[in-house]
């Protein structure tokens, strides 16, 4: 069996409030304590880690395993329970003071996107802004192209996120802001009308087109009887209709189909 020695070093200086304790594993020549320490653990071959306390909590509620809530409390909870609200499951868990948290950091997956305030790129997000897919390192550029960007990234200025449906392509840019109306656009609606009989009025006409004396019937020129050019009205009797048209007042302005917005970056995770 290989033996392990433990060295508990206790550094204090001249103040006993700076003191400072230092735990190592391995025979150190001369180890020293980082002066901001509290407690430091130190593996001389560099082989050895932290193995915190393992038990089994009972819910995320409840103080169990302890007598009760103690704020700054870590542990490696070992139990599963199946509550809805609070349940727990294997890993570490930290105490608030009135209930359990788990303690555990979500990592990006190579196509997340997110929103930023930052332009740049930054610890493995690029922004899309249409750059060429050859200007990426070149670990960066077989993810990119696993994803469907082929050639170029896409450029999200002045775009919203949308989810992709069936017959579209990762990363496709399309869409308006504006729209406008055709006639094909506009309500199925017919309007009809006719004016009313209401109001005697009356039309002029000319008897004889204006003086003509001769007319020609049935191949011959014959004389008109009465050459006489007569101007003279219909009266104003017989109901009839006319035809009008309404003109729509419309000068075919787009519609504004963008909403209230906050600015943003927008970034896909590629990796570093």
């Amino acid at each position: 069996m290989k033996k392990i020695n433990y060295t508990l070093l206790f550094l204090a200086a001249f103040n006993p409030l700076s003191a400072q304790v230092l735990i190592t594993a391995g025979n150190a020549l001369s180890p020293t304590a980082n002066s901001q320490a509290v407690l430091e653990l130190y593996a001389q071959n560099k082989d050895k880690g932290l193995l915190m306390p393992k038990v089994s909590l009972a819910a995320t509620n409840a103080p169990n395993p302890f007598p009760s809530h103690m704020a700054g409390m870590t542990v490696y909870n070992t139990n599963t329970t199946a509550a809805a609200l609070t349940g727990v499951t294997p890993g570490f868990y930290y105490n608030d003071g009135t209930s359990w948290n788990r303690l555990e950091v979500q990592l990006p997956t190579v196509g997340d996107i997110k929103y930023s305030s930052t332009p740049g790129d930054q610890d493995g997000w690029y922004l899309l802004d249409g750059r060429a897919i050859s200007g990426l390192p070149s670990t960066v550029q077989s993810r990119a192209v696993s994803l469907g960007f082929a050639t170029v990234l896409p450029n999200s200025a002045d775009r919203y996120l949308k989810s992709k449906s069936a017959s579209e392509t990762l990363g496709a840019i399309s869409g308006n802001t504006s729209v406008a109306l055709t006639q094909a656009n506009l309500p199925n609606i017919t309007y009809n009308a006719t004016t009313t009989t209401n109001g005697a009025h009356t039309h002029a006409y000319n008897d004889r087109a204006s003086g003509t004396t001769n007319s020609i019937e049935a191949g011959s020129t014959k004389t008109v009887v009465d050459n006489d050019s007569t101007t003279s009205t219909t009266s104003n009797a017989g109901a009839h209709n006319h035809t009008f048209s309404v003109a729509t007042g419309g000068t075919n302005t787009a519609l504004n189909l963008q909403p209230k917005y906050l600015s943003a970056y927008m970034f896909v995770y590629l990796g570093q």
